[in-house]
């Protein structure tokens, strides 16, 4: 946190600054979390070009994208590293997913039955 902002606010900012804060390590802290906050900032298109040709549906996309930023600068005032551990942990999730599903996918082949012909 930055404790130079500190003495600008009120007791009352402190505490809700605080939890706030601790509300997202401890939902960091899980891999379910991570999973959750990187759909969030997938949700807010920040992974798309917002340009979509269209003046309604391109301010659309940068609304989206806004409120995504939000949610990276909430990350990075907390801890300049939540934000590249959590790009780098989607990976190692979705590597494990990939695994999981070619896993499923055998198991659910049907099997060779030689014998029967």
């Amino acid at each position: 946190m930055r404790d130079d902002l500190t003495e600008q606010l009120s007791p009352a900012q402190i505490i809700e600054r605080d939890e706030m804060s601790r509300a997202f390590n401890e939902v960091f802290a899980l891999s379910s979390g991570k999973r959750v906050l990187f759909w969030m900032l997938e949700q807010c298109a920040i992974y798309r070009d917002a340009y979509t040709g269209e003046s309604a549906s391109t301010n659309y996309a940068l609304g989206q994208q806004s409120a995504g930023r939000m949610l990276i600068a909430k990350l990075d005032e907390i801890d300049p590293q939540l934000y590249p551990t959590l790009l780098i942990a989607m990976k190692d999730i979705r590597d494990a997913d990939k695994a999981a599903a070619q896993s499923l996918a055998e198991k659910m082949e049907p099997e060779d039955d030689d014998e029967a012909f």
